[in-house]
């Protein structure tokens, strides 16, 4: 009977100190206060881009380079200061490919 009851009061105390080390305990992440990032310049800058290719490309001529289009996304960005590089780069991409859609008669 006695060892029962050392046995009862043994496992009441080991279930009563259940506070894990400090080292082992989870800690939540931090929260972290940032300003909101501006993501949307070269989606905008392909459209942009994209939508002039397609008015000014012809089924006959050569697809231009992208080297060759930098300064006309230059002059296009040159009107605005949030035409940023990202946006201009943007362009570019949207430009050639717009123009090659034309060119090879993609739909």
């Amino acid at each position: 009977m006695k060892t029962r009851v050392l046995a009862t009061l043994g496992a009441l105390t080991v279930a009563a100190c259940d506070d894990k080390p400090a080292a082992t305990r989870i800690q939540p992440p931090p929260v972290v206060r940032q300003a909101p990032v501006e993501t949307r310049p070269f989606e905008d800058g392909y459209d942009v881009g994209y939508a002039l290719a397609l008015t000014q490309a012809t089924r006959e001529a050569k697809v231009p380079k992208a080297e060759d289009v930098a300064p006309l996304a230059r002059e296009q960005a040159a009107a605005d200061p949030a035409r940023t590089e990202r946006w201009q780069r943007g362009f570019v991409d949207g430009y050639v490919d717009g123009f090659r859609k034309v060119v090879t008669g993609q739909k």
